[in-house]
C-alpha cells in the first residue's frame, strides 16, 4: 500500500509540473510574439511623417496614418477584433490596451491610448522617456515612436497561480536620418 500512495504521488505531481511548464513554455512564446508586435508596430508608426516638414529638415510624424496603420496592424498581428478583444482561437483571454508615443521634432510628445490621443506632453532631446505601464526607460535621442502592448494575463490552468500577472511589452524605433 505504501508503494502504491508513492506512486499516486508522483503521477500527480509530475502532471502538476507536466502542465505548468507547458503553459509556461506557451506563455513565453506568447511574450516573445508580443515583443515583435511591438516592434513592428512602433516602425510603422514611425513610417508616416509629414514630407513637407521633412524637406525643410523636420522629422514630424504624422500621428493620425501612424495609428491607424498600428490599429490596422494591432487586429492582424494579435488576432483580436476592432474593441481590442480577443478572436475565440487566440491566446489572449481579456481585452489588450494598447498606448503610443510620438517623440518628433516638433517638441511635443503625442500620447495615444487605444488609438485616441490621450495627452500632449513638452519634451527635449536628451530627456528620459518613462513609460505609463511598464519600467521601460530610454533616452530619446532622436525621433521616435514607443509602442506599448498590455495583452492580459496569460493562459494557466493551475488556478493556485492567482493572480497571474499582466503579459506587458513595449518597443521604440527611432527615426535616425541624421
Amino acid at each position: 500500500m505504501k508503494i502504491f500512495i508513492i506512486t499516486v504521488a508522483v503521477v500527480i505531481l509530475y502532471s502538476f509540473t507536466v502542465v505548468f511548464t507547458q503553459d509556461y513554455r506557451q506563455a513565453q512564446r506568447n511574450s516573445y510574439r508580443l515583443k515583435y508586435v511591438c516592434e513592428e508596430l512602433s516602425a510603422t508608426g514611425a513610417s508616416f511623417f509629414d514630407r513637407e516638414e521633412y524637406s525643410e529638415g523636420y522629422t514630424i510624424f504624422d500621428t493620425e496614418e501612424g495609428i491607424r496603420a498600428i490599429g490596422d496592424q494591432l487586429t492582424s498581428l494579435l488576432s483580436v477584433d476592432n474593441s481590442m478583444t480577443p478572436v475565440p482561437n487566440s491566446y489572449w483571454s481579456k481585452n489588450m490596451e494598447y498606448k503610443v508615443y510620438f517623440y518628433d521634432d516638433s517638441g511635443i510628445c503625442k500620447v495615444y491610448t487605444n488609438g485616441s490621443l490621450d495627452r500632449k506632453e513638452a519634451f527635449n532631446y536628451g530627456d528620459l522617456h518613462k513609460d505609463d505601464w511598464t519600467p521601460y526607460n530610454t533616452v530619446i535621442s532622436d525621433p521616435t515612436v514607443v509602442v506599448t502592448i498590455n495583452a492580459g494575463p496569460g493562459r494557466f490552468r493551475l488556478k493556485f497561480l492567482d493572480p497571474i500577472p499582466d503579459i506587458i511589452r513595449s518597443s521604440s524605433h527611432e527615426w535616425e536620418d541624421r
